[in-house]
């Protein structure tokens, strides 16, 4: 890749990263606990259903 791509790429990351800080900025205090809330349920569906059983076990919520 060139340098012109790789400061493009960079770019864009830091953009779209100020679009998310401003956007989370301007939510109410429910919008961001629904957000919380959602991300924390999609990761615990991920590691009951995607993580092998020996990587489960090194984590202490999901090794019993």
């Amino acid at each position: 890749m060139t340098q012109k791509g790789k400061i493009t790429e960079v770019l864009v990351v830091a953009g779209l990263a100020a679009f998310a800080y401003w956007r989370y900025s301007k939510m109410t205090v429910h919008e961001k606990e629904r957000i919380h809330a959602d991300v924390k349920e999609i990761g615990e569906k991920v590691i009951k259903e995607l993580l092998p059983e020996g990587i489960k076990s090194l984590l202490p919520s999901f090794g019993k």
